[in-house]
């Protein structure tokens, strides 16, 4: 049995919120070396060197945080398996979850679910946006955080289809009816014996028409040709002419006594 192996990569969509948060920081990182200068010109003229050093520092961490609002997540989807990575400004990678699809309790479009009367006790976000159509909410239950934990990722149609066969019956039936999974196939069966196609005969060899003699049937074989007849032989065989002097001689005979009388 052949390994199914699908890779999905999305990056996230920064919202409101997040612009403001790197807004903040920027003004933070820039406010350092301003402040050190300040000082510097009232107080003492070592602040001047600490505040080239944070300027220095304020373009490295300016960097590091715009470069950091760009995040992406890796689905990889192998077999009943599907881990979840998160890599942020391309220089750093987070592993989110790794776990085995047949534990997905439920598995449906976020919009979709009600989520407001339930508690969890770990929720990982891997989902291009926060509560956009793309989002998708999978319930499981974990040991290892002690109850029930809710995963929010946004896959596309093919990593639906390569999760589809191992997810539950339930699952499945809701996709389908919903319409989410589209092309979807279960796991192929054995393929039954295909019946053996009766060999067709072969046709009978048509005779020569030279040798088929009138009445035959078309099936007529070569070998069932008519014996040759022989010329007739009419010469007279030695036998013969005996006879036919004896029979001469006695005409003779009678000939000259009806003479005589």
């Amino acid at each position: 049995m052949m390994d199914t192996f699908t890779e999905q990569l999305e990056v996230r969509k920064n919202s409101a919120k997040d612009t403001m948060k790197t807004i903040i920081y920027l003004l933070l990182i820039f406010l350092a070396p301003g402040l050190c200068l300040l000082l510097g010109v009232v107080f003492n003229q070592y602040f001047f060197v600490v505040a080239v050093c944070a300027f220095f520092f304020a373009i490295y961490g300016s960097y590091y945080v715009v470069t950091g609002l760009y995040t992406e997540y890796e689905y990889a989807v192998t077999n009943s398996n599907i881990t979840i990575d998160k890599i942020i400004g391309k220089r750093s990678r987070k592993r989110i979850i790794s776990i085995d699809i047949k534990r997905f309790n439920t598995l449906n479009k976020l919009k979709n679910c009600d989520l407001t009367k339930k508690s969890y006790r770990k929720i990982f976000r891997a989902s291009i946006t926060q509560s956009g159509d793309d989002v998708f909410a999978a319930e499981m239950h974990l040991d290892k955080f002690g109850g029930e934990c809710l995963l929010l990722f946004s896959p596309n149609q093919k990593t639906l289809e390569a999760m589809f066969p191992n997810l539950r019956n339930s699952i499945r039936l809701e996709l389908r009816k919903s319409g989410l999974v589209k092309g979807a196939s279960e796991k192929p069966a054995a393929k039954a014996p295909s019946a053996t196609k009766p060999v067709p005969a072969k046709p009978a060899v048509e005779a020569d028409k030279d040798t088929i003699p009138e009445g035959k049937s078309d099936t007529f074989k070569k070998n069932d040709t008519p014996a040759e007849k022989k010329p007739e032989d009419n010469s007279i065989k030695p036998s013969d002419n005996k006879n036919t002097g004896k029979n001469s001689g006695n005409n003779g005979r009678k000939n000259k006594k009806s003479k005589k009388k």
